[in-house]
């Protein structure tokens, strides 16, 4: 009788995919439509959490490089108007 009663606890629920395949089997294709939906709505969800970690981490880790690169052009561009300026200033003079 013991291994009756252990044959009982290992009893194992069906995950929801071989739910959907048995309600297939059985000719309940109402249900199996919405296992299907819900199989697919969970899978949908997992790859976009995924898909925004990875977009996080792609955003925030790379952000200390993408500082220092705005910096160095922010000084080329500083350094470009300023020039320029002083070519005007000349030009004015010569007119005058």
């Amino acid at each position: 009788m013991s291994e009756v009663e252990n044959q009982e606890q290992e009893v194992v629920e069906p995950t929801a995919v071989e739910n959907l395949i048995n309600q297939i089997t059985d000719g309940d294709l109402n249900k199996a439509e919405g296992s299907f939906n819900s199989l697919i709505q969970d899978k949908m969800a997992d790859a976009l959490e995924a898909q925004r970690i990875a977009t996080a981490q792609a955003i925030f880790n790379d952000q200390d490089d993408d500082i220092e690169d705005i910096e160095d052009e922010e000084v080329e561009l500083d350094d470009g108007v300023e020039e320029e300026e002083e070519v005007t200033s000349e030009d004015e003079e010569v007119d005058d």
